[in-house]
């Protein structure tokens, strides 16, 4: 590869029919780095949005039985090694500016992470946002909150380098709504070291119908994950400390959530769409 710059592989995997393409692809081509954004659609919308949007790569899904995981393999397949970092954004998703500073921060790091994650956004259909998504901003805590049903951050802008991408194979489409979560805990359970930047650096939009609000389906695959992959239990009093610290390292962004709609878990506001109620 001749490229003095590392390169950031970001895949969106998109039907072409959300109202939102245009910004999340907007938030991609705005941020001041080399970066190789590529959709992956079905094929009959290929031509399409290549020609709505010329400086992406469009390439085929892997089919409707692919879901959206199929769909990300397919990017990752047909972006070859044409990169150095990857991430990935959905069609009504958007990267921040803040994405840029903490990727910059982290290739001139004196020892920089193999995955690096930062604070995202809840937002409605209008761009408001509802609050920041509470995130554990120590990795040695996940263990511990995930064998307690808490999802400790969100996928959105999430960075990983090459090499740990092709080790891991890419993601399981085993799973219909987890295989992000199966994706990063393999990566955690190898060895691979994680850092999170307390920067903004993506948002996640609430909506009506969206495939994470099924959330009985959500909690199902999240606990065989975490079965599967921490089959060692941490000490009972290990995971009462972290889900502890994690409540009041996270007060503020609960209490935002509370005021914006309502005494509402997480998973309630992903059910609902993030309407108010």
């Amino acid at each position: 590869m001749n490229r003095t710059h590392p390169r950031i592989l970001v895949v969106t995997p998109t039907l072409g029919e959300s109202t939102f393409l245009d910004r999340a692809v907007a938030s991609v081509s705005t941020q001041p780095l080399d970066l190789l954004h590529v959709l992956s659609a079905p094929a009959p919308k290929v031509a399409a949005l290549q020609a709505r949007y010329p400086r992406t790569r469009v390439v085929a899904d892997a089919g409707r039985s692919g879901g959206i995981y199929g769909a990300l393999n397919a990017g990752l397949a047909a972006a070859g090694t044409e990169w150095d970092w990857f991430t990935y954004i959905n069609d009504d998703d958007a990267l921040l500016p803040g994405f840029s500073s903490v990727f910059l921060h982290q290739i001139f790091a004196e020892f920089p992470e193999s995955v690096v994650y930062g604070d995202v956004d809840l937002i409605d259909d209008h761009d408001r946002v509802i609050s920041q998504v509470t995130v554990e901003r120590r990795p040695e805590w996940i263990p511990a909150l995930l064998q307690q049903g808490i999802s400790p951050l969100m996928q959105q802008g999430m960075l990983f380098r090459r090499g740990l991408v092709r080790r891991l194979g890419g993601f399981d489409p085993r799973y219909r709504l987890c295989a992000d979560l199966d994706f990063w805990l393999r990566a955690y359970v190898a060895g691979a070291g994680f850092r999170h930047f307390p920067v903004r650096i993506a948002q996640f939009r609430l909506r009506g119908g969206q495939l994470s609000g099924n959330t009985a389906e959500t909690e199902r695959e999240q606990s065989e994950i975490v079965r599967l992959q921490l089959p060692d239990r941490v000490s009972g009093a290990r995971r009462q400390l972290a889900r502890l610290r994690y409540r009041l390292c996270n007060l503020p962004r609960y209490v935002r959530r509370i005021r914006a709609r309502g005494l509402r878990t997480s998973y309630q506001l992903l059910e609902g769409g993030g309407v108010a109620g």
